[in-house]
Order: structure tokens, then sequence, then C-alpha cells
């Protein structure tokens, strides 16, 4: 089977955050890279400086689509970038339900109604069909990460998924029956994601590019078996 061929992504971010002095530039070309790094490394704000949250940053995004041609994505609205984003926390609407919620990126389109069938099939994928009526106040941490992820999955034409932590204050067997299942309906569509994770056994057992960064700037990139493997070591030997 040929390899599919993604979207890919070049994107610089300088910005002083109080103490942190981001200085950051990164090539995002496999299916899944991890931005690794202790607290305050500046990992979720380079997820924020890509949406066009951060005012204050200098940003060069590039968008590159597999026929070679680019767009200057810092140039284009927030909404118009077809990205998706689950922040860190998940900041549902309160008086939307979760279908909703889930419905609203779809909104911004000309024909929402094109967009149906992807709701269906993200609610099933985060097995929301049970919840789709209930409003926010009503879900558990873990459900409300869950639609937080699915809204983020329904941006219409997606060509790169941001995701921070996206697994907080979901158990180990639900990340790990979820994960397979998200990795595969992404590449169906082509869309590489970019998240952010303190766990080393998630970056292993996505297989994923891992970015490690430290005081805002990129120390290493490569295959996680690689840049995490002192990390792998010791996560080796407390299974031991």
């Amino acid at each position: 089977m040929p390899d599919i061929l993604l979207p890919h992504h070049e994107l610089t971010a300088e910005a002083t955050l109080g103490p942190l002095h981001l200085h950051a530039s990164l090539t995002l070309s496999a299916p899944w890279t991890v931005i690794f790094g202790p607290s305050g490394s500046g990992k979720s704000s380079l997820l924020l400086a890509a949406c066009g949250l951060i005012p204050e940053a200098k940003v060069d995004f590039l968008g590159f689509s597999t026929d070679g041609s680019h767009t200057q994505l810092e140039k284009l609205a927030t909404h118009r970038r077809a990205l998706g984003y689950a922040p860190q926390h998940a900041a549902l609407f309160p008086h939307l339900s979760a279908e909703d919620n889930i419905r609203f990126p779809s909104q911004v389109c000309e024909s929402p109604s094109k967009n149906s069938d992807m709701i269906k099939n993200v609610l099933a994928l985060f097995n929301l069909g049970g919840l789709a009526d209930r409003m926010p106040a009503r879900l558990s941490g873990g459900e409300r990460r869950r639609v937080a992820l699915a809204r983020a999955f329904t941006v219409p034409n997606c060509r790169l998924m941001l995701l921070d932590e996206p697994f907080t204050g979901l158990d180990r067997k639900l990340r790990d029956d979820l994960l397979p299942a998200m990795q595969a309906w992404l590449a169906v569509r082509k869309i590489p994601v970019l998240s952010v994770t303190h766990d080393v056994d998630e970056a292993l057992l996505l297989g994923a590019d891992v970015i490690r960064i430290e005081d805002g700037r990129v120390l290493a990139q490569g295959p996680a078996a690689e840049v995490l493997a002192t990390e792998r070591e010791r996560l080796l030997q407390t299974l031991s």
C-alpha cells in the first residue's frame, strides 16, 4: 500500500509571555506529532499561537497541500484556518446541549446541513450518542472532554488538528480504546495532529513524532522511542 500523503505545516512563533520567551520553529509532516516538555515550557502557547489566540505573538504559519502549494495561515481569520482545536480545559457553551456544542463549528459553513453525516460519525466515534441531548452541567469531566474533542473533529475541511492534553480526565482504558479509533478516523481524512502531552506512555502508544521543548525552544524532534528514550527506560523499569 502506498504511503498516504498528508498536508504538512511549518510554524514559527515568537513571543514574550511573562517569564516565558517563546521562540520555536516546527515542521509538521507526521500523522501525529506530540509536543513534550515540562510545565511552563511553552507547549500550550504554541497551539494558541497557531490558532491566532496570542495577539502579541509574531507568527509565521504555512499550511502545505499535497500538491506543494501553500497558504500563509496567519493571514487568515482564525475561523478560516481550517484548524480543529481542543483546549486543555473543555470550554463548552453552557447553554448548548452536547450535540449542539459539537455542531457549532459547522455553523460557520455556508451549508451546515452538509455536515450532518459527520456529526453522526463523530458522536459515534466518541461514544456520545446517549449524551447528545445532555447539557454540559450534567456531564462528568470525562464526558465534557469527549464533547470538546468531538467538537474539534467537526471543523469543516480541517487540515490540522490541535489537541492540548486531549485525554485529561479519561481513564486509561477509555484512552486506549479511543486512540486507535481516532487515528483511523484522521488517517482516512488525511488530517495530521499536533498535540500536547506530559504522558510518556501516551506518546509511545501513538508512535508519534515528538518535539521536546524547554523554556520556549525546541531541543529535539524525532520518533518517540528516540526522543523519549530516557523516559521510556524509566517507564519500563517501573513496570518490571
